[in-house]
């Protein structure tokens, strides 16, 4: 029990700091973050990774990967999983399917706590944890959630083509936005 509400604490900590952090911006550098978490040999696949990880998020294979920032205690990305999961098949679906891809960060949350979200909102799409909110801080605190498209840039530094604060209205015109935004 203390360990849940230690956790909505620092959700709801998260959802308040938004207003103070300053979270990485469009046009500036992205880091390269490390990713951790098990996946599937589907999502792997999707991915284009190979073995049990970690991995940098410059080891996906694709010109771009849209990487949400979420916590599983944050009321706003629970509200927000089946859009996201709307996203996530019609990007599959796109004409952008092989040079966008989509993946999750649960920050503060555990690889436990990434599949009880998993499981309990039916998420396809790869979801990392980062328990110790190191990804968390390395892009610049943001609040849940969090969009950011990043154009990797081969053996360049992955630079930030979008950065987008709060919940999506439309996944259909949200995917849009990260089309126009990847050209």
């Amino acid at each position: 029990m203390l360990k849940y509400l230690l956790s909505l604490c620092i959700s709801t900590f998260l959802l308040a700091g938004a207003a103070f952090a300053e979270p990485i911006q469009t046009g500036e550098p992205f880091p390269d973050i490390t990713l951790t978490g098990n996946q599937t040999s589907a999502q792997q696949s999707y991915l284009g990774l190979s073995g049990n990880g970690p991995w940098n998020l410059t080891d996906i294979k694709a010109d771009y990967v849209v990487v949400e920032i979420f916590s599983m205690y944050c009321p706003h990305c629970q509200a927000e999983a089946p859009l996201v999961n709307e996203l996530f098949t019609a990007l599959k679906k796109s004409k952008s399917a092989a040079s966008i891809k989509l993946i999750g960060v649960g920050v503060g949350n555990s690889n436990f706590e990434i599949n009880f979200f998993r499981k309990k909102f039916q998420v396809e799409l790869p979801l990392f944890d980062d328990l110790d909110f190191k990804i968390h801080a390395e892009t610049g605190d943001p609040g849940t959630p969090h969009f950011f498209l990043v154009k990797l840039n081969g053996n360049n530094k992955p630079q930030t083509a979008l950065s987008f604060a709060g919940r999506m209205e439309n996944p259909t015109q949200f995917l849009k936005t990260l089309q126009d935004a990847a050209k």
